[in-house]
């Protein structure tokens, strides 16, 4: 049997994830849009309820280090604590 997974609007840091609707039973992570666009980031099991609910105090800011590119492409060009250190849109100053 397929366990019914949560579609509804999720949030970490301020970044908003949906669920993919898929057959998951023998796979590790699950799929997860960015922001409603069609980037995507895969968090692992360990991270999550069994409906694909995120799991209250979870630390998963390492998914979304790996997904740095997919971040910026979905729109999340500020700065995020823990995930993102600099906008893109600001240049990098060295340090004197």
């Amino acid at each position: 049997m397929i366990p019914k997974i949560n579609q509804q609007k999720q949030t970490y840091k301020g970044i908003e994830l949906v669920c993919i609707q898929r057959n998951y039973l023998d796979r590790k992570a699950k799929r997860y849009t960015l922001g409603g666009t069609n980037q995507n980031v895969w968090i692992p099991n360990k991270h999550l309820e069994a409906d694909g609910t995120i799991k209250v105090g979870e630390d998963i800011d390492y998914v979304f280090r790996k997904a740095f590119r997919s971040l910026e492409i979905a729109g999340y060009t500020d700065p995020i604590v823990g995930i993102k250190r600099r906008s893109t849109s600001t240049p990098y100053k060295e340090s004197e």
